[in-house]
């Protein structure tokens, strides 16, 4: 099993500030950039077809998130949460891209004890497109001419939606960053239903397979290596917000909530093999 992270989440740890706090680059810019990531994603990776039952699982997973969500960041700005799946086994991760593009991987699903785990997963990662954190790191690193030259024609041209793909695939999110996705992540799993000790309980998972194999951390979530002080920073967080109303195991749920399948039968299909959109993929280095 692969458990690492994906092209968008590296090895280069950026400046911890907001660069110009988002403000150069418009809601819709965002959008714009957010497509060209996700036109060089499917080049590299296979996705499965939106009308594969995975995917339907997923658009109804991620509404229950976005309604929990709205408080942080109106999803109106961005035009609403793209959702796509990525049929890799193998890999365990989930990210989102500029522009409220939302990613799984299959090895992810696969992984998954609980729905209340993916939630806490995806909730971190909605928590980055409320907080734009992908548009300030860009702000923070290039320049304002070479950001305002992007966005002169008509759309994201062909070599600046690389260079953002690849910026990208080679930048971590700051500390702060994370933390702060962590904390919205937890209350948009809570708010949508679900007990937010799932994030902390798939962060175990993955201590647990950093133990396995011999130390060598494993990688989740861009910068989110599966340490026990991420797992006692998280649940610090949910006992200093909700106290004794949650509790792990016994409040809330860890079904699935707004879906039309469980768990256990969106795993099953999964392992029989989804439907993948023909030409996604077919070049498996990356550009």
């Amino acid at each position: 099993m692969r458990v690492m992270t994906l092209a968008l989440a590296g090895v280069m740890m950026v400046g911890c500030g907001d660069g110009l706090g988002g403000f150069l680059v418009s809601n819709e810019q965002e959008v714009e950039l957010g497509q060209g990531v996700d036109t060089q994603l499917r080049d590299q990776y296979m996705i499965a077809t939106p009308n594969d039952p995975a995917t339907v699982w997923m658009v109804g997973f991620i509404d229950q998130l976005k309604n929990a969500a709205e408080r942080f960041r109106p999803s109106s700005e961005f035009g609403g949460y793209k959702v796509a799946i990525i049929a890799d086994d193998e890999l365990v991760n989930a990210f989102a891209a500029p522009g409220g593009w939302t990613y799984i991987s299959t090895g992810l699903i696969l992984q998954a004890h609980t729905c209340a785990e993916i939630a806490g997963v995806m909730g971190h990662e909605l928590g980055h497109v409320v907080k734009r954190h992908s548009v300030k790191q860009i702000e923070e690193t290039f320049a304002v001419s070479q950001i305002s030259e992007w966005f002169l024609g008509t759309g994201v041209a062909t070599d600046v939606a690389e260079t953002v793909y690849s910026f990208l695939q080679n930048t971590q999110f700051s500390q702060e960053h994370e933390a702060e996705a962590d904390l919205i992540g937890v209350q948009i799993s809570h708010d949508a239903g679900y007990n937010p000790y799932g994030l902390a309980d798939f962060f175990q998972q993955l201590l647990e397979l950093e133990q396995q194999s011999g130390g060598a951390p494993p990688k989740f979530l861009s910068s989110h290596p599966a340490t026990a002080d991420r797992i006692t920073s998280v649940t610090n967080e949910i006992e200093k917000r909700y106290g004794d109303q949650v509790n792990p195991g016994t409040t809330q749920t860890y079904n699935c909530v707004g879906t039309a399948l469980t768990l256990d039968a969106l795993q099953a299909h999964v392992r029989a093999g989804v439907e993948v959109i023909p030409g996604t993929g077919t070049h498996p280095d990356g550009p």
